[in-house]
């Protein structure tokens, strides 16, 4: 009999654990509930609205406590919860500015072709065309240079001028303009020159010059490139591959608004 009762006063305490843990979470619930009182009610609304939809959006633990701040100042300025990064609106900006100067590139890259196509010596020496870069602007040294000459001529010029309307329109993208040769070793009787390197150089200054001193390009945003030989569009081995490799190209380049 005594067996019995021990175990039955064992069995009958059992229920304190329980009740105590249960005491614990009342105390805690009472003691939140009471903070709770205390706060800015409407803040500690926006707070809950904001954390909804950072666990919403699968947003880590780590970048929704980067972009907390404080509820209320003591002095009670009005602060954001969360502030907004603008990343995205950033993006979208950046986006759009994009998509405008596509659309500027593609209609100047229209103008230059309608252009050289009025004039069928510019349709079969300047080519133009718009890449993810840029618009290109290839033209045959023979509408442009004597031979071993870097001089614009006057059909040159007049050549250039037909294109400055439209580029000039362009005059704050940054600009490369390249001179290239053939690989026939320079003779150039003058002496001026003693290499291709610098003859595909000086007629790529000239053409930089011509358009900076009409004011159709802006000096600050132009560079010059030589290749004397490199690069060939075409075989050298061919009097047509040279002829399609002695050229200047003008590139007018996007304007990478990211920087």
């Amino acid at each position: 009999m005594r067996k019995k009762k021990k175990k039955d006063e064992e069995t009958s305490e059992a229920w304190l654990l329980p009740y105590s843990d249960m005491m614990t979470l009342l105390l805690a619930l009472f003691i939140i509930l009471f903070a709770m009182a205390k706060i800015d009610q409407h803040k500690f609304q926006e707070f809950k609205t904001e954390f909804g939809t950072i666990l919403s959006n699968h947003s880590n633990t780590y970048q929704a406590g980067k972009n907390m701040i404080s509820v209320k100042s003591a002095e009670g300025s009005d602060k954001s919860i969360l502030k907004k990064s603008g990343a995205t609106k950033s993006d979208a900006s950046l986006v759009k500015k994009d998509q405008l100067e596509t659309q500027q590139l593609q209609n100047v890259s229209n103008e230059l072709q309608q252009s050289i196509n009025k004039d069928p010596n510019l349709s079969q020496n300047i080519t133009i065309s718009l890449q993810s870069d840029g618009i290109h602007i290839n033209l045959k040294s023979n509408i442009l240079f004597a031979t071993g000459s870097a001089d614009l001529n006057d059909q040159a010029k007049n050549a250039l001028n037909t294109l400055s309307p439209s580029l000039k329109i362009l005059s704050q993208n940054p600009v490369v303009i390249a001179g290239y040769t053939d690989n026939v070793p320079f003779q150039g009787g003058s002496g001026q020159y003693h290499s291709n390197w610098e003859l595909s150089s000086a007629r790529a200054i000239n053409v930089m010059q011509f358009y900076v001193n009409n004011q159709t390009l802006n000096e600050s945003n132009v560079s010059i490139q030589a290749y004397a030989e490199n690069k060939p569009r075409a075989s050298n081995s061919t009097p047509a591959g040279q002829a399609l490799n002695r050229r200047v190209e003008i590139v007018i380049q996007r304007i990478n608004y990211s920087k």
